[in-house]
């Protein structure tokens, strides 16, 4: 006998599509969920294109850049285009909360956006959560009045993409059983073809003969891109090969260089997503910087979106030594650990593991096979193997007992 599950309205108020790390998160999670078989509707606001070019198809727009499924169930709201002025962050999360409430089309809202989840909880409609946030901590208060209401049969879950993150709902007084930590995955898609170091270099027109440490990534200032060329400064004889950043990260982080006196750091502005991996083949070493701000005193960053496709790539990666980044890497095993905010022992750390070819042929291997079961399809599979096991739903997409 087959269980049945919810037919699901994602909410989200992003803009798609573009290159913010949160669109992708969502898209690919949409597709997971896709590939499997759930019936999962995301509902976004339009864009500027599709609300005056009436050939634009934001859908396949969006396929296209993400590298995703066409088949994907999309649903655009015309209410207010987005834009700069982020005036859709509340436009679009009200009148999409109605309509999944009122159509009568969904068993649950799930949701990034805190205020599309209370709306459809105090409307009735079951809800679930998702964050990388360590909510708990930033927002005690009103986590703790979460906490409390979370204990409704109307709230079905929260989805947290790390331990670091629900150990800190666990704090505010939400119950265990109501948690799901899913990491985030790669697609493997986005990961050919697989090249060869040689064959990436060649490909990028970079020296073949040059030891490469490579960052992909944003470089906003709350990202503390400025501590790899700091790093950069102890180990003239690497080159820091840095992939992602916009027009004024880029100018914003060359001046930093030539403050430093700093020659051996290249700059590459933001590139499509299909054309990143290139660069990971490419590298001797992968390196998210070691620094502790992102994530203690922003807190916009808990194990980073870029750690996936880092693993995937198979190369060694170098990592600060935090709690969020130690539930997927192990130091000295698939990746190296150093001191956050210590640029002179980072660098030390990394002179040692680029004399050891042994050691980056070891972190290299576990990294590839660390990444083997952290793709989307299998986070996917748990969130609803997870969403079976707490609540029966009227029969509407049937799937075999697995």
């Amino acid at each position: 006998m087959s269980k049945p599950l919810p037919t699901i309205a994602m909410i989200s108020s992003e803009r798609f599509p573009h290159h913010n790390t949160n669109t992708q998160q969502v898209i690919k999670n949409l597709n997971g969920l896709h590939q499997i078989g759930m019936d999962v509707e995301l509902i976004i606001p339009g864009n500027i294109q599709s609300f005056f070019n009436p050939k634009y198809d934001q859908a396949k727009a969006i396929a296209e850049y993400y590298n995703v499924s066409k088949d994907l169930k999309i649903k655009v709201l015309k209410t207010v285009p987005t834009s700069g002025l982020k005036l859709e962050k509340f436009f679009h999360s009200f009148f999409a909360t109605l309509y999944a409430t009122f159509s009568n089309r969904y068993d649950l809202i799930y949701s990034r956006n805190k205020f599309a989840v209370l709306l459809a909880f105090f409307l009735g409609k079951k809800i679930m959560f998702e964050t990388y946030r360590r909510l708990g901590d930033e927002s005690p208060r009103l986590m703790k009045w979460a906490g409390r209401k979370s204990r409704s049969n109307k709230f079905i879950g929260m989805v947290l993409h790390s331990n670091v993150a629900a150990e800190s709902m666990l704090r505010a007084g939400f119950s265990k059983e109501k948690l799901l930590v899913l990491h985030n995955g790669v697609d493997n898609s986005d990961m050919l073809p697989i090249l060869s170091k040689m064959e990436a270099r060649q490909k990028l027109n970079l020296d073949v003969n040059a030891k490469y440490v490579v960052y992909t990534g944003n470089m906003q200032k709350n990202k503390c891109i400025e501590s790899l060329v700091d790093i950069a400064a102890h180990l003239p004889d690497l080159t820091f090969l840095l992939v992602g950043g916009k027009p004024e990260d880029i100018a914003r982080l060359t001046a930093y260089c030539e403050a430093k006196n700093v020659k051996n750091v290249l700059l590459v502005e933001r590139l499509p997503i299909n054309e990143v991996s290139p660069y990971l083949y490419a590298a001797d070493a992968l390196i998210i910087p070691p620094v502790s701000a992102p994530m203690e005193k922003f807190g916009r960053t808990v194990l980073p979106f870029k750690l996936f496709p880092y693993l995937a790539a198979g190369r060694p990666i170098i990592a600060p030594n935090l709690a969020d980044i130690r539930e997927l890497i192990q130091h000295g095993k698939s990746g190296l650990l150093v001191n956050p905010d210590d640029a002179a022992q980072n660098a030390e750390a990394i002179r040692a593991l680029f004399s050891d070819e042994r050691m980056q042929e070891k972190l290299a291997a576990n990294a590839a096979e660390t990444s083997r079961s952290l793709t989307w399809e299998a986070r996917a599979e748990k969130f609803r193997n997870w969403v079976l096991g707490i609540r029966n739903w009227k029969p509407q997409f049937p799937i075999p007992n697995s």
